[in-house]
C-alpha cells in the first residue's frame, strides 16, 4: 500500500525534530540595522564604513560639509554645510543611506550619525533638513509652508503619484532673488518632501 503524502510528511517533520542531521537548512540574516557612527573627514562607502540606515547627521564642532553621493538614481543626495555658526549652515540633516552610497564629509573635526528610531506620522508643524515622508513624518493634508526665521532654501515635493504635481521654490525673504515667503501645498501619503540650505521649514494646516 502507498503511503499517504500527510504520513510521508508527518515522519519527515518527527526525523526533522529528532535532529538526525539528514536534512541542512540554511539559516536566514537578517539586515543589519542603523548604528550610531562619528567619522572624521574622509570619504566612506555606506554599508562597508557605516552601516546603512536612516540618520540624522551633525557636525560635533564648528562647521564643515557633508554630502552624500547615492549609487542608484533613487537614491537621496545631500549636499549641506553642517553647523551652527551662520545661517547659511543647518544644524543637522536626517536622509536614508543605503549600501552603496558615498559619504563625504570635509572642513569639519567629525559628523555624528544618530540612528532615526521614531518617526512623527501626526505631525502638522515643522520638518528640518532633509528627506521626508507624508504619512511617516507629516499628516497628509493641505497646509502654507515657509522658511524659518531669517533662512531661506529649497523646498521640494516629489510626489508619489507620476500625475502628482511637483513642487520647486527658494523659500524665504529676499523676493528680488527669487525667494518666495510662503507656498500653499496639498501633502498626499507617500510624497516625499526634501528641505536643503536652511534649518527648517514651517508647515500651517489650512
Amino acid at each position: 500500500m502507498k503511503k499517504s503524502i500527510k504520513t510521508l510528511l508527518g515522519v519527515f517533520l518527527a526525523t526533522f525534530s529528532l535532529g538526525l542531521g539528514a536534512i541542512t537548512v540554511p539559516s536566514i540574516t537578517t539586515q543589519a540595522k542603523a548604528q550610531e557612527a562619528t567619522l572624521i573627514p574622509g570619504t566612506y562607502t555606506v554599508g562597508e564604513d557605516v552601516k546603512a540606515g536612516r540618520y540624522t547627521v551633525s557636525a560635533t564642532s564648528g562647521s564643515g560639509n557633508f554630502f552624500n553621493h547615492p549609487k542608484k538614481s533613487s537614491g537621496q543626495d545631500v549636499n549641506e554645510i553642517l553647523g551652527t555658526d551662520d545661517v547659511s549652515e543647518t544644524p543637522s540633516v536626517t536622509a536614508t543611506f543605503k549600501k552603496g552610497d558615498q559619504v563625504e564629509i570635509s572642513g569639519m573635526t567629525s559628523a555624528h550619525f544618530v540612528p532615526v528610531t521614531v518617526r512623527n506620522k501626526k505631525n502638522t508643524t515643522k520638518l528640518g533638513t532633509g528627506y521626508w515622508t507624508v504619512g511617516k513624518d507629516i499628516k497628509k493634508g493641505k497646509y502654507t509652508v515657509s522658511a524659518a526665521n531669517g533662512t531661506s532654501g529649497n523646498f521640494f515635493i516629489h510626489p508619489k503619484n507620476p500625475f502628482g504635481t511637483e513642487v520647486n521654490e527658494i523659500l524665504g525673504t529676499d523676493t528680488s532673488s527669487g525667494e518666495v515667503p510662503k507656498i500653499n501645498v496639498k501633502l498626499k501619503k507617500g510624497d516625499q518632501i526634501v528641505i536643503a540650505g536652511m534649518s527648517s521649514a514651517n508647515f500651517t494646516k489650512r
